[in-house]
């Protein structure tokens, strides 16, 4: 199951939890009893997505260098940013703000599919199948229908959306990210001043070097994307 949360939704989870950070930020110049009742209210109301908040299948959402995003890419999207919003405590009351999340979302993934074909950097069907097939078995049926339910997607969707996160994979991996041995030092050493637990260095080295690893490269593809953002034709419809 972990590796089924770590595969899907990959840029959606990294832009939704970067807008969740920032709403935590303002949260925090309340005061406490302000913060009580709101985590009091979200905890009483039910997480719902209404009809009117779903597109028709074909409805337009935006174009980027020519590429039409149809209703039938937003409605997933939309019901996992919502999803996960809820799930980190945020108000999910503001639907407009969500749908241009949503919208954002699909013009960066766009923009990366695009010059991911450009480099010639693709995922095939078969490539999509057989990750799916062992994203299944690795979890229970039951963990899988209930990530489905949980992100109101299809099987279709999933797989749609395992395809586009595989795309980003290989995309960022053309990238170059070097971890010098003094910024894993200065990582174990913040580690240690938080967790005297924390085991020896050689112990935890690789694991903190695939951490800053990973940061480097979800830095540079944030720039990457600014970068295709400024270089592209990008109408939003809705």
């Amino acid at each position: 199951m972990k590796k089924l949360l770590m595969l899907v939704t990959t840029l959606t989870l990294a832009i939704t939890l970067a807008a969740c950070n920032n709403d935590e930020a303002e949260e925090n110049e309340n005061t406490e009893e302000n913060d009580n009742e709101n985590a009091q209210e979200q905890v009483q109301q039910e997480l719902e997505i209404t009809e009117e908040e779903k597109l028709e299948d074909d409805a337009s959402v935006a174009v980027v260098n020519g590429e039409e995003i149809q209703g039938k890419d937003y409605n997933p999207i939309y019901s996992q940013v919502k999803s996960t919003m809820y799930q980190y405590g945020q108000d999910v009351s503001d639907t407009d703000m969500i749908k241009n999340q949503t919208v954002d979302i699909l013009i960066e993934q766009t923009l990366i599919k695009q010059d991911a074909e450009n480099e010639g950097i693709e995922v095939t069907e078969e490539e999509a199948e057989e990750e799916l097939n062992g994203i299944k078995e690795a979890s229970s049926q039951e963990e899988f229908d209930a990530l489905l339910e949980q992100f109101n997607m299809t099987e279709e969707d999933f797989k749609r959306q395992l395809m586009d996160d595989m795309i980003t994979m290989k995309y960022v991996e053309q990238f170059e990210a070097e971890v010098s041995d003094e910024e894993v030092q200065e990582y174990y050493d913040q580690l240690k001043e938080q967790n005297e637990e924390v085991g020896e260095l050689e112990e935890v080295e690789d694991q903190i070097r695939e951490i800053l690893v990973n940061e480097k490269e979800s830095e540079q593809l944030r720039v990457k994307v600014e970068e295709l953002k400024e270089n592209g034709e990008v109408e939003t419809v809705i």
